[in-house]
């Protein structure tokens, strides 16, 4: 071959075939060898005794799916076919404004999280499921329906799209980009419920559930009898988990390992148990039984494998993620309190995209079934 080298010329090529290459400073040929191995591609040249790389590009490498990214994608955005239809449809029906707003803001939102699954279907090469009505009119008489009922019916539709989210996010363990494109959507979806429980509650669309009757006079704040439970029943897990981790570090042998668990336990677990703990004290809530300060140190650390530790802990992630999600829906009385439990769902979110890519580093995964890889 001979010519400019490109991309395109050097197809078909194996390494070590003869590169014939044009050099126009001098106007003659100059004879190189093709080396390629899995991250990058070149040519190299012998000149005046010289030994020069004279091209180098990086390999396009092809993604891989999993079984559960190819699921979620198609599932997604089935989900988000029906609700756009039905947004639309909502919107024809609405009379206040601040809900026509806001519907609106939410179908615009929607379209934009359907482009950007309905790319990643097209680039993995996933049958899509059935197209959608991309505009929604009719005329029937827009007082059938109450906008009550449509705000409350949105507002169940965004809280359940947060439980798809999550079950997507956790079972993502082979691509990350597809996982970090659910986190997003979440992100979005858990910001907008948190918004929209202001509105309905300022409208009086949002239903008052029974106060914890037991709130300290000094705490000045009402308290849901949910959120009263949900504070307790989250510091109950933390000081579970605590123990549990405190147990693992005294077993565990990869001294990587060790230190991820040594950063949860005192950056994440104790911080989030005394912050925890006091509100629990602020509103008068009985505390739960704390886990011991200190365990002995055990001497055989043969009898459990580091990467079956790493596995229970990764569980014990994904479980406080739900937790946090249902913890997060039902706070609708107090805001700074559905704040609290905003905030350690989307940390824990984090938590679990970094031990992915710690557990997948380790190979302490078990392999998920694949799917495909991208096009291109």
């Amino acid at each position: 071959m001979a010519g400019e080298i490109d991309a395109v010329s050097l197809k078909g090529h194996r390494t070590g075939s003869p590169i014939v290459y044009y050099l126009k400073a001098t106007n003659c040929c100059i004879g190189g060898i093709l080396y390629q191995d899995k991250f990058t591609i070149s040519v190299k040249i012998r000149y005046r005794g010289v030994i020069a790389v004279l091209f180098k590009r990086a390999v396009k490498k092809k993604s891989p799916i999993g079984t559960p990214e190819a699921h979620h994608l198609w599932d997604t955005l089935s989900s988000k076919y029906t609700a756009f239809e039905k947004i639309q449809l909502w919107e024809n029906y609405a009379h206040d404004l601040d809900l026509k707003h806001f519907l609106a803001s939410v179908r615009r939102s929607m379209k934009k999280n359907m482009t950007l699954l309905e790319k990643q279907i097209e680039k993995y090469n996933i049958p899509g499921p059935e197209g959608h009505i991309r505009d929604v009119r009719y005329s029937i008489n827009s007082e059938v329906l109450r906008d009550e009922y449509i705000a409350v019916d949105t507002f169940t539709f965004i809280q359940e799209s947060i439980e798809m989210l999550l079950q997507a996010i956790r079972s993502c363990v082979t691509n990350d980009d597809i996982r970090h494109i659910f986190t997003g959507i979440l992100r979005e979806a858990v910001e907008a419920t948190d918004f929209y429980m202001r509105y309905l509650r300022l409208k009086g669309w949002m239903k008052q559930p029974p106060l914890y009757p037991n709130v300290r006079p000094e705490a000045r704040e009402k308290l849901a009898s949910s959120e009263a439970f949900h504070l307790w029943d989250l510091l109950t897990y933390r000081n579970d988990n605590i123990e549990q981790t405190k147990k693992f570090y005294s077993l565990a042998n990869d001294m990587e390992f060790k230190l991820l668990l040594k950063h949860g336990l005192e950056m994440v677990l104790q911080r989030q148990a005394d912050m925890l703990e006091k509100e629990l004290k602020h509103f008068g809530i009985p505390l739960p039984i704390r886990a011991p300060k200190y365990l002995p140190d055990k001497q055989d650390t043969t009898i459990m494998d580091d990467d079956s530790m790493f596995r229970n802990i990764f569980i014990g992630v994904q479980g406080a993620a739900i937790f946090h999600a249902n913890a997060f829906k039902k706070a609708t009385t107090n805001d700074r309190v559905r704040n609290i439990f905003k905030d350690l769902l989307l940390s824990e979110i984090e938590i679990q995209d970094d031990m992915i890519k710690f557990g997948k580093i380790k190979g302490w995964f078990n392999p998920v079934p694949e799917y495909g890889t991208s096009k291109g």
